[in-house]
């Protein structure tokens, strides 16, 4: 997170406050049109708080430029501290529970002297929330979910956050003078959607102590607090409540070691087994000869792997020798859980998993006529740079009003202009779509006349995503019916750790969708992520075509794909399996066997 992200973050939460207090609106939103501002803008505001030039930033005022001041120069303002303090601290922190806004906090403050989640807790255990004014079974249902999923998000991060914070350690343990390579590992190397612990390795180079890298380590931005750290291990806590244990290593056995901290758990329970039918030992050290293992166990745990000896090893320098002693290919860290991966590997029947240079075009994408951030021609620009070849414009459709949602009239003309600046940039076909809504019963925002004058159509579910399985089947069902519908996108509409979206009868889905030639969409988005890899694999298995979309509402966010293909890869998608890996000729001829079956 940026330094601008941070700060408006802090605006969010004094609007939030301010809503809580019941104070005029124009107050709360003054706050949210600054946190909107720093979001937006590409901006270094410790420059220009150096320079004394914030006043350049247009729509920010007197006092609200002085609280980014305090924030910049102290990392804390007054203002804001107290503002806070003048409501219980706990009422804060029910602002992070999902789907629970300033003004239903103010509600149970007020009707019911709720100030914390525990407390929220309890009443809503106990039915004291019943008779409260706009909170029925439906909402209460929603509140249990949310402290549910709260303590999920306590214990597991969603991927998203921790990326950031993975590169900042990891950058910082690389530049080390006594490291010769760092990598992560665990969960966030195989790519899981939620992260528990973050795990960092790093090899030793000949003839340093380790010591000095974990105490080092301890030191790095964003260390809050220190669990242990002795010479070759280190755990520390960050400023946002993740556990990062840091592991040194001797480089001599430094792949032996990255995979066997990478995991999964289940994973290596199946590999050491296949080594104990091979007369092997594998462990974090290598993989030896079991006698040989035996006649040197003691010496090696005795010094954590430092100093000893390892060419009598079978292999351990390199992570791939690893797989190629124990007669198996390769496997991509995103399929080391025991889904039947090693067996494959065993055949050598792997799949050729998906890579970014794979895909060709983008088929989700936002500009300023709806909640986006750049024009047609500056997203199709910025899609080249990147090495596409086509891109969709799919701006939302009438209904999410929110996003400026495009009526009709304003549709035929978006319409126009992208058939006037198609062919404009070398090399890239700009194709004219929509992000139609996919409304509660299954109907569509658009109706088929104007449906069939786009390109390519993205049918999506925004609201109502509570329904339950047989609605949500049905509603599903029907936009997949549809000729004009090329891909179903972000089809359950979950937010990891916020909601669960919806949950139909996929088998359904999946058959509905590989009969009709109607795509399912990975969104790249986070917290999206969605279809999740389960889902995937499953839709895979059932004929489906996936697609791996950004979803991006900026330039920037074209190029935010790699979480997307993360997904597709645990799923086990090969290029044949995602549409947008194909040529826009492919693109073209899907949406015409649909329109013609």
């Amino acid at each position: 997170m940026t330094l601008s992200q941070e700060i408006a973050e802090r605006f969010r939460t004094m609007a939030a406050i301010l809503e809580i207090r019941g104070e005029p609106v124009f107050k709360s939103i003054a706050f949210t049109r600054v946190a909107r501002l720093l979001d937006d803008a590409s901006i270094d505001l410790a420059d220009l708080v150096a320079r004394d030039a914030l006043e350049s930033l247009d729509g920010i005022g007197k006092s609200s430029r002085s609280i980014i001041v305090d924030f910049v120069r102290n990392g804390r303002s007054e203002d804001f501290e107290s503002l806070a303090s003048s409501i219980p601290s706990g009422l804060i922190e029910m602002l992070n529970l999902p789907g629970v806004g300033p003004k239903t906090i103010a509600l149970f403050w007020r009707e019911r002297g709720i100030e914390s989640i525990e407390q929220l807790e309890s009443a809503l255990n106990q039915g004291k929330l019943a008779g409260l004014k706009g909170i029925g079974p439906k909402k209460l249902e929603q509140l249990a979910d949310s402290i549910r999923m709260r303590a999920v998000a306590q214990t597991r991060v969603g991927i998203g956050h921790v990326i950031s914070i993975a590169s900042t350690l990891l950058e910082g343990v690389r530049g080390f003078a006594e490291v010769e390579r760092a990598d992560v590992a665990g969960s966030l190397r195989r790519r899981r959607e939620t992260i528990g612990d973050l795990d960092i390795l790093a090899a030793l180079k000949a003839g340093y102590d380790g010591s000095v890298v974990t105490d080092r380590f301890t030191t790095l931005p964003g260390v809050r607090e220190i669990l242990a750290c002795g010479p070759t291990k280190a755990s520390v806590r960050t400023d946002s409540n993740l556990q990062v244990d840091l592991r040194v290593v001797p480089t001599d056995c430094y792949g032996a070691a990255i995979q066997y901290f990478t995991g999964s758990k289940e994973h290596n329970v199946k590999l050491r087994s296949r080594a104990i039918e091979r007369g092997l030992t594998l462990n974090e050290w290598g993989l030896w000869k079991t006698t040989d293992w035996e006649a040197r166990r003691d010496t090696v745990k005795a010094t954590a792997g430092l100093g000893i000896d390892y060419s009598t090893a079978v292999a351990s320098r390199h992570e791939a020798d690893i797989y190629a002693k124990l007669d198996l290919a390769f496997i991509e860290p995103e399929l080391r859980e025991d889904r039947g991966e090693i067996e494959l590997a065993a055949q050598n029947k792997l799949p050729t998993l998906v890579v970014r240079i794979d895909l060709r075009g983008e088929l989700h994408c936002h500009t300023t006529a709806s909640d986006g951030e750049a024009s047609i021609l500056e997203m199709a620009h910025a899609a080249r740079a990147l090495g596409l070849d086509y891109i969709v414009i799919t701006d939302h459709s009438r209904s999410q009003a929110i996003a400026r949602g495009l009526e009709p009239e304003r549709l035929l003309q978006q319409i126009q202009d992208v058939r006037r600046l198609d062919g404009k940039i070398p090399g890239m076909t700009i194709l004219i779509g929509s992000e139609v809504d996919i409304l509660a019963d299954g109907s569509l925002d658009y109706d088929d006349d104007i449906l069939q004058q786009l390109d390519f159509v993205v049918a999506s579910p925004h609201t109502a995503l509570r329904q339950d399985s047989q609605r949500a089947t049905e509603r599903l069902l029907r936009a997949i019916d549809n000729p004009y519908v090329n891909v179903i996108g972000h089809p359950t509409g979950r937010l990891i750790n916020q909601r669960n979206g919806l949950e139909p009868e996929w088998n359904r889905i999946f058959e509905a969708a590989h009969a009709s030639g109607t795509a399912l969409e990975i969104n790249a988005s986070y917290p999206r992520l969605d279809l999740n890899d389960d889902l995937a694999r499953a839709a895979i298995k059932a004929g489906c075509t996936l697609t791996i979309d950004t979803d991006a509402h900026s330039t920037a966010g074209l190029g935010e794909v790699d979480l997307g293909i993360a997904v597709a890869r645990r799923a086990g998608a090969e290029a044949k399996n995602i549409l947008n890996c194909g040529t826009i000729s492919d693109i073209r001829a899907w949406v015409n066997r649909k329109r013609h079956r």
